[in-house]
């Protein structure tokens, strides 16, 4: 696991290399490296995970012709050694790095097919002249490029780009209103100018400053017909053992985190059952009656796991500037704060920790998967004079407090969320999955924007967001599908890698090994999604593992009560500075008046002012330490 970064097009030194590698250091505490020649550098990070005393990177083949610096592991790299040794290549490592170097030779761009694992990795052919960047087919390990004037500058993150002298800082507007949408900024921009995410499945090729990208991998989803449920659940197991096996693969101490949903139970069940010593673990909670905690310590001590707690406490607000700061662009999203404090707590005990980052996406465990396709049955079976002038009516008289009884959310939905509910009603008899998905992951939605914008402000006249493109299969498949474009790259996976490796630790994702997606992808709907019941599948095969009734406990939501946390004086001061009328004026994107009654609401306890009041402030906050540099707020 590192941190890599470089450039090419432009002159090179060893010093302007480190002044980027050195903002990554959280990355790689253990070492550093680089490669330059006159018009093209690679540098990097490295946390020590295989091949601790021998795996420097950049890693050469046997004449110095291909170099490469890479940013994750590839888990099946004892498998591609042996068969690259058979075939005359002399390895000099034990790294899994050094694989990559010996595949290009042997396939060249289409060594891509045969890795199995998390990477961004950058490559340079000497003989071709030729620079060969790219990332993992999900998206698991993060890579920023900026591409100017034939040149291009790369990086595991956006503050190495910025590090470069070529590179300016300047806010990019519309991912500012893709953000206030989605609390994370999807598809390729970022919220900065010129500096772009090299899509998940996709490669750079840089040659002679020519710049060009390419897909390699796509998701697939089968429409049937199917085998037997018995093969896919047969298949599931010997898949999932598999996988959990190959993330187990290091050199130094591995952990998991349990949180007491069946995700993470089903990994540490699976990692315990194969360690020959006790699995360390580790949970967050909150110290109030809907933690997780109590369920995550019972099936610790059920599995014999050496257990570990954390309590994020209101006083921890204080710490989101320097989160800010790891994630380059801001997620609104109060989970960063307990994930922050939680790879913390890992990385005093491991190196490596694996989560179920990712379960919920492949196997529809959110309630909108429920709630998408329970209104799309209800549309189809539903006369429309009826839900015209029944339904819509008794949603739009019922209190909020009763409305709020027909979800398992642990805070209210309130009026805001009801006005919500008849929005989406409203959107229902369309069928159009990829609308109703927008509309269900937004925070601020037009009803919100009209009144927030500032009349002739900067933030006007600004493109929609375009949806990702629709996908015709069953009904269920076309959500499942939605979620790969930008949730799962761009929100769901970036905050795991950037909170986790904050704190030098190696996050680990098996449900995003790529083969078992691939699988997981033709199975099918009912052993997903039946029913009240979702993760049909895994819920099985824990049962088998872990008897009782874990397996057929209910989802719960991880919520962040925020509503306690802003009575506290660290976060009065931060949303009085981010979010004073000052601050608001001077920033020029938003009408004071809606700000003010925003900030005004947050005394109404409804869930969503709440989430929507953290989002501006995350967003200030960046602007703060990234476009105007303000000192102070990162120690």
């Amino acid at each position: 696991m590192c941190g890599i970064c470089g450039c090419a097009g432009l002159p090179v030194t060893d010093s302007q290399l480190a002044r980027m590698t050195d903002t990554m250091v959280h990355r790689g505490p253990d070492d550093s490296g680089c490669y330059t020649t006159v018009k093209l550098g690679m540098g990097m990070r490295r946390l020590s995970i295989i091949d601790v005393e021998g795996g420097e990177q950049p890693i050469t083949n046997e004449d110095g012709t291909v170099v490469v610096v890479l940013n994750g592991e590839i888990y099946n790299y004892r498998a591609l050694r042996r068969e690259l040794e058979q075939q005359g290549h002399r390895f000099s490592t034990r790294s899994d790095t050094e694989t990559i170097v010996h595949l290009y030779e042997e396939h060249g761009i289409d060594c891509l097919q045969h890795l199995r694992g998390m990477f961004a990795f950058a490559l340079y052919d000497t003989n071709r002249d030729q620079m060969f960047v790219a990332r993992d087919r999900l998206g698991i390990k993060p890579l920023y490029y900026w591409n100017q004037n034939g040149a291009l500058i790369f990086a595991s993150e956006i503050k190495s780009i910025l590090a470069h002298q070529e590179v300016s800082r300047e806010p990019y507007l519309p991912a500012i209103d893709s953000y206030l949408s989605l609390r994370y900024v999807p598809g390729e921009c970022t919220l900065f100018s010129h500096i772009y995410k090299l899509p998940a499945g996709h490669y750079i090729r840089y040659e002679k400053n020519h710049f060009g990208m390419q897909r390699y991998w796509d998701v697939t989803f089968s429409n049937g017909p199917y085998a037997k449920d018995g093969d896919y659940r047969e298949r599931f197991s010997e898949l999932f053992r598999e996988t959990v096996k190959l993330h187990l693969e290091s050199d130094v101490p591995v952990g998991a985190y349990l949180s007491g949903g069946i995700d993470s139970s089903a990994l540490v069940a699976m990692m315990s059952e194969t360690a020959d010593r006790p699995v360390e673990t580790f949970s967050v909670g909150f110290d109030w009656p809907g933690d997780e905690l109590p369920v995550a310590r019972q099936t610790a001590e059920r599995l014999g796991c050496n257990h570990h707690e954390i309590i994020c406490r209101p006083d921890d607000i204080e710490l989101l500037p320097r989160i800010v700061w790891h994630l380059d662009e801001p997620i609104g999203d109060a989970i960063v704060l307990p994930m922050y404090l939680l790879s913390r707590l890992a990385g005093q005990h491991v190196k490596v920790v694996l989560s179920g980052e990712g379960a919920d996406e492949v196997m529809a465990g959110y309630l909108f998967h429920k709630v998408m396709v329970w209104a799309d049955r209800y549309v189809r079976w539903t006369p429309g004079f009826l839900h015209r002038h029944v339904v819509k009516p008794l949603v739009s008289r019922m209190p909020a407090s009763l409305l709020n009884c027909a979800f398992s959310y642990p805070a209210a939905l309130g009026d805001r969320g009801r006005l919500k509910v008849l929005d989406y009603l409203e959107s229902v008899p369309r069928r159009n999955p990829e609308d109703q998905y927008r509309f269900l992951i937004s925070l601020f939605d037009d009803r919100d924007k009209q009144g927030l914008y500032k009349p002739g402000g900067k933030m006007l006249d600004l493109p929609a967001f375009v949806g990702p493109p629709r996908h015709e299969r069953v009904y269920l498949n076309s959500i499942l599908a939605l979620q790969y474009n930008d949730w799962l790259p761009d929100d769901i996976l970036m905050k795991a890698d950037k909170t986790s490796m904050a704190n030098s630790v190696e996050g680990r994702v098996p449900f995003m090994d790529h083969v078992l997606v691939e699988f997981l992808n033709q199975v099918p709907s009912h052993l997903k999604l039946r029913g009240l019941g979702d993760k049909v599948m895994l819920r099985e095969f824990l049962q088998k593992m872990l008897p009782g009734k874990l397996a057929r406990q209910s989802k719960k939501a991880f919520y962040v009560p925020l509503e306690r946390y802003f009575a506290t004086p660290a976060f009065q001061e931060l949303v009085n500075i981010c979010l004073s009328e000052e601050s608001v004026r001077r920033r020029g994107y938003y009408n004071w008046k809606a700000v003010r009654l925003l900030r005004d609401s947050l005394g109404n306890q409804e869930f969503l002012y709440a989430k929507q009041v953290l989002s501006l402030v995350m967003l200030e906050l960046w602007h703060r330490i990234f476009i105007d540099q303000e000192s102070g707020w990162v120690s």
